[in-house]
């Protein structure tokens, strides 16, 4: 299940509701609490790493996948 990220200049508002709106991400967080915290999660680490590649490994570390 691929998340949402950040485009580049994107404004917060826009990415959360564009995030919200996605089919995918309705399938897999029915409860709009939870899609909404992971998609303020997903906007959080694009800001952070805003000005470095991202990379699969670097954004699997800070969750609970990158555990097992």
């Amino acid at each position: 299940m691929p998340l949402p990220t950040k485009n580049s200049g994107e404004e917060k508002n826009s990415f959360v509701q564009r995030c919200m709106s996605d089919d995918i991400m309705k399938q897999e967080f029915s409860d709009s609490k939870q899609r909404v915290a992971v998609c303020l999660s997903q906007y959080k680490k694009r800001k952070k790493t805003s000005n470095a590649a991202v990379k699969w490994d670097s954004i699997r570390k800070g969750d609970a996948l990158g555990l097992i």
